[in-house]
């Protein structure tokens, strides 16, 4: 026979509000409430809505049932502690107060806090802690956070000093060890350091490599795990020779496919070295797609960030710098115990693991001391270094070429910025010629010239040349005081014969004549223009006004130039050679310039050259007959 439900019972629903909050819910040391805590609060919370829901009900049908007295609060919660006693314990496994007061101020509670108000206030209690107040728990967490790393004796000690002065409870070591371990996260920052702190607990975030190449690279120093020998000799001339020295090659490594871009060998690590790698990877990008590129973002370390910082804007237009100190931002670790693990380890001269391995993980020192007379040169470890990164390039090509989308135009390096900062210099300082700049280079004079305006305006300077050793087509010319740059292009060679010239021959003579054009037209415009505010200027003095009036425009006139009449040729075939030098002077009003002096000497001596009205004029010979 089916159990009859009480009205209470019937308007219990499900409280999936309740179920979500109490799951998510946690208590102030940062524990979940058990399986148990959360069906029992559950359950209590479905009860307390069917209790309000039964309020509800009573109130409205008192207004429609005017036979039944309205019921007192009292009767009320007296008759729900009777109908609480009839649910199910294994169905709705609550702990409600059996009294009518108690559970109206329960009631009460909820409809004012929520679903907070269920937990039992048992979970915060701090009455049985020997360290409740705000005094002890920061003595003593300061104590356990000192940089010393106490261990628990020592701190239990340290606090039970104090604790005896003022009245405290004392505690123990293995209450210590619960207390440090309980707040280990708040501990940690004081006792290891904020580095390895951030190591230890900060997130670390995992990213995916780039999809293409040229998107991003890296670069770090490398210290190679293969030995060479090194003979030194003292002052006295005594020779020693070491063997266990190693070499240090800067990487620069697109993370597409982990590929080798760049790289350069040295002693140590520093500026010179990481410019010599950055310069091989601009060098093999056009090995690999025909001009020299940059990437479109680079991630460096912190070395030498103030010296280098320049260095990498000019070799990319983004810059991610990872967080000081954090190895695992850094792509490239793992890629060099790769290299050692794949190559190195195979070679005869392997180190090991570095110095601070773990020991048994490197070589046996006892046969390295043994056969230390076979150690390789220096010349022959970079030989093998050359092999390793040879040998990686090969295997990785293909993947690299496909991962290339063949677009250029974003990622193309400029000639200018390569040459300010990779290039190599003479170290002299050079002026100008008519023949532009002519630096010597491996001993032989090279002429390099430049068609923009400023180039000629700044001939006064002295000049650093900036060059490529493989390509000399083109320099760079840096002033004395570096506020100057200017690229350079190798000069032309014309030749003197119209029938040597080519296409190409013709056409840098145009770019030369448009160029003169440029020039004169520029100064006729500054001259036109300065003239205008000259005149206004000068209104002050009559001089300086007559001055300027008669001021001309050096190349060219303004306005539409006249047709100049070609000058008659009466002299005589037989007498032209003999005839006397014309001396240009001063054009008349037709453009024709001749040499007055001797007229104006005949006027001097009384001689007047005029035509008489007897003598016949001269008849105009016509063309046919002059010729």
């Amino acid at each position: 026979m089916e159990r009859e439900k009480s009205l209470l019972e019937l308007q219990i629903t499900p409280h999936p509000e309740a179920m979500k909050y109490y799951h998510a819910y946690r208590l102030p040391d940062g524990r979940c409430l058990t399986q148990d805590r959360i069906d029992q609060y559950v359950a209590e919370a479905q009860i307390m809505e069917a209790i309000s829901a039964v309020w509800m009900i009573h109130t409205s049908a008192r207004g429609r049932t005017s036979c039944r007295k309205p019921m007192s609060k009292g009767h009320f919660y007296q008759w729900m502690v009777d109908d609480i006693a009839t649910l199910p314990v294994d169905e709705y496994p609550h702990r409600l107060p059996q009294s009518a007061d108690n559970l109206k101020r329960k009631h009460a509670r909820y409809k004012a806090e929520g679903l907070e108000s269920l937990v039992h206030k048992g979970y915060n209690n701090r009455n049985a802690s020997k360290v409740d107040t705000d005094e002890q728990t920061s003595y003593l967490l300061m104590l356990l956070g000192n940089k010393n790393n106490l261990n628990n004796k020592q701190v239990a000690g340290l606090y039970n000093e104090v604790a005896e002065q003022r009245g405290w409870d004392t505690l123990t070591a293995s209450a210590v060890s619960k207390i440090a371990k309980a707040n280990h996260l708040l501990l940690d920052a004081g006792r290891r350091g904020r580095t390895e702190y951030r190591l230890r607990v900060e997130t670390a975030i995992k990213r995916s490599k780039p999809t293409r190449s040229m998107s991003y690279w890296v670069h770090d120093g490398w210290t190679v795990e293969l030995h060479y020998q090194k003979t030194t000799t003292d002052k006295k001339g005594g020779t020693k020779t070491t063997y266990d020295c190693r070499l240090v090659v800067v990487v620069i490594l697109d993370a597409s496919c982990s590929y080798p871009v760049g790289y350069a060998i040295g002693d140590r690590e520093c500026p010179a070295l990481i410019a010599q790698a950055l310069r091989s990877a601009a060098h093999h990008t056009e090995e690999l797609f025909g001009v020299k590129c940059h990437p479109r973002e680079i991630q460096y370390d912190h070395y030498q960030e103030s010296v280098l910082t320049p260095l990498y804007k000019a070799m990319s237009n983004k810059l991610s710098p990872p967080k000081a100190k954090n190895a695992r931002a850094k792509l490239i670790e793992p890629y060099f115990a790769y290299l050692n693990e794949n190559y190195c380890k195979l070679l005869p001269n392997w180190s090991g693991y570095g110095i601070t391995s773990t020991k048994g993980k490197g070589t046996n020192t006892d046969a390295l001391n043994q056969l230390r007379s076979q150690t390789p040169t220096r010349e022959e470890v970079e030989g093998q270094i050359h092999t390793i990164i040879a040998e990686e390039r090969l295997k990785k090509h293909a993947a690299y070429l496909e991962l290339f989308d063949g677009d250029v135009t974003d990622i193309t390096l400029d000639r200018q910025l390569y040459l300010e900062h990779w290039g190599e210099t003479t170290g002299r300082l050079i002026g100008q010629s008519i023949y532009g700049l002519t630096p010597t280079i491996y001993g032989e004079v090279r002429y390099y010239e430049s068609f923009e305006l400023g180039w000629k305006a700044q001939s006064h300077r002295k000049w650093r040349v900036y060059y490529d050793p493989s390509d000399l087509s083109s320099v760079l010319a840096v002033s004395e005081d570096g506020q100057y740059k200017y690229l350079l292009e190798q000069k032309h060679i014309q030749p003197m014969a119209v029938e040597d010239q080519t296409e190409v021959d013709k056409e840098h003579l145009r770019r030369v004549h448009s160029h003169h054009r440029e020039l004169e037209d520029w100064v006729d415009d500054k001259y036109r223009a300065m003239t205008a505010v000259a005149l206004e200027v000068a209104e002050g003095s009559k001089v300086a006004k007559s001055l300027l009036a008669q001021a001309t425009i050096p190349f060219r006139k303004g306005g539409k130039k006249p047709q100049k009449r070609a000058i008659e040729d009466t002299t005589p075939a037989e007498e032209e050679a003999y005839g006397r030098e014309v001396v240009s002077m001063i054009a008349d009003s037709r453009g024709q310039c001749k040499d007055n002096r001797y007229d104006r000497k005949m006027e001097r001596e009384g001689h007047h050259l005029t035509t008489t009205a007897e003598e016949a004029p001269r008849r105009r010979r016509s063309i046919l007959e002059r010729v």
